[in-house]
């Protein structure tokens, strides 16, 4: 195997715009669920309707993600996993170290956090849909 075809098919600006993505849709993230656990959202079926729409609510981000990183088609699905490792390891830290930027309680830092990990999974799966190949005619 050449070292072109073993090694992230990524610019090094690309990689530096994929990881600051990441840690600013987190944090962006974070504030959202802040706002939305204040308002009832992770209360009985309000947390269903929040779930489902981080799925269509996800995917303009990555199509911005797509525009600022300048990724090729065939990028979408390891530029999303490389955003959504940012972004994941920046809640990860955060949990720990400032739970009260997601609310208050520990209920509110719980719910938000698995809000955060739902949308890096969703991000991933539209990043490989994206990225698929087209079906020959």
């Amino acid at each position: 195997m050449s070292a072109a075809t073993t090694r992230l098919p990524f610019s090094s600006g690309q990689m530096a715009t994929l990881i600051a993505s990441g840690i600013a849709f987190w944090f962006l993230g974070a504030l959202i669920c802040r706002w939305v656990g204040e308002l009832g959202g992770f209360e009985g079926a309000n947390r269903a309707l929040l779930y489902a729409a981080l799925v269509p609510g996800t995917l303009p981000v990555i199509l911005l993600v797509r525009r600022i990183a300048r990724l090729a088609p065939d990028q979408l699905a390891l530029g999303s996993a490389i955003v959504t490792a940012a972004a994941i390891l920046c809640d990860g830290i955060a949990l720990v170290v400032i739970p009260d930027l997601y609310g208050a309680g520990v209920e509110q830092t719980a719910a938000s956090g698995a809000v955060i990990l739902w949308g890096g999974a969703v991000a991933i799966a539209i990043g490989c849909w994206l990225n698929r190949v087209p079906a020959r005619s």
